[in-house]
């Protein structure tokens, strides 16, 4: 009993001096417990998360991995360690630690392989663990996120009807989160229903004017619905947010220019929209066509 309160109460002094930003006091609290074998899963998280705070993060993995040698089945560090690969892109890692948990239907663990697998572009498997998850989980919120991620999941893999179906079922929670408003207009865009698109994109900007993405799909769907000025304005928007814009962005956009006769300003967004891809025929076509209405104009106006 005396030696329980003790460790708690320099537990307690370890987390005083976190605070006051003495973390070399703390860690050296830490690792005295540690090497005296008297410290629990607690200190080692403790620990962990003070050196990933302090950007230590192999120290960090080091502590966990440790106490999984000693404490094989402990899923609550295979639970942490395994968060802890995922907050620093190691993504594989993460998988391998989540499918050697002695539990392989720990809802969360289910969830992270999901979004593990997600970040590795391996859609097909991410799909798997999460449509897992979402029968596992109770209706909680994590379970609307694992929605998000489907309907995601369903646009890579161009399954708009699909994503449009989870996105609806993500909606419950989450109908004033920007990016699922953007899902929605990617989605009813790639199944033609552009004035079905042009609401949400809306909502997604009004929500998260910073968003780049949303001002391009703003455009591009503005140009479907033959509004040119609007996807003129979105995607110079667009372009002014982000480092380098796409070849497809500045056909679009000279397309938009070219539709109102601003002849001009359509032939120089061709010619960039050629130099970042010297294949893009749709460019190319699009050049002759402005270069034709500027000259046409000259004409006109000698």
């Amino acid at each position: 009993m005396e030696n329980n309160y003790q460790l708690h109460h320099k537990i307690k002094i370890a987390k005083q001096y976190e605070e006051q930003g003495k973390h070399l006091h703390a860690i050296q609290i830490y690792q005295n417990l540690i090497d005296e074998n008297t410290a629990f899963a607690e200190v080692y998280l403790n620990l962990s998360h003070l050196y990933e705070n302090t950007n230590r993060i192999e120290p960090a993995i080091d502590l966990l991995k440790s106490y999984i040698e000693k404490n094989h089945d402990s899923k609550e560090i295979r639970l942490a360690l395994s968060q802890l690969y995922l907050r620093n892109s190691r993504w594989n890692e993460a998988i391998e630690m989540l499918n050697n948990l002695p539990d392989t239907d720990e809802p969360i663990a289910v969830f992270f392989l999901g979004y593990a697998h997600y970040m590795l572009k391996e859609f097909e498997l991410a799909k798997i663990y999460f449509l897992k998850f979402s029968e596992l989980d109770e209706k909680t919120e994590l379970r609307h996120e694992a929605y998000i991620y489907l309907a995601k999941i369903e646009i890579e893999l161009k399954n708009y009807e699909k994503a449009v179906s989870y996105a609806k079922k993500a909606e419950v929670i989450y109908s004033n989160f920007w990016e699922l408003n953007l899902i929605f207009s990617i989605a009813y865009y790639h199944l033609g229903m552009y004035a079905h698109a042009l609401l949400p994109v809306e909502k997604a900007i009004k929500i998260n004017p910073r968003e780049a993405a949303a001002y391009e799909w703003a455009g591009k769907i503005y140009l479907k619905l033959g509004d040119y000025l609007k996807a003129e304005k979105n995607f110079l928007k667009y372009i002014e947010s982000v480092e380098e814009a796409s070849s497809d962005t500045y056909t679009k956009l000279a397309e938009a220019c070219l539709m109102v006769k601003k002849a001009k300003a359509a032939l120089d967004y061709f010619d960039i929209a050629i130099k970042l891809d010297p294949k893009n025929n749709f460019a190319i076509e699009g050049k002759k066509n402005a270069s034709s209405l500027l000259n046409g104009n000259k004409v006109s106006d000698g």
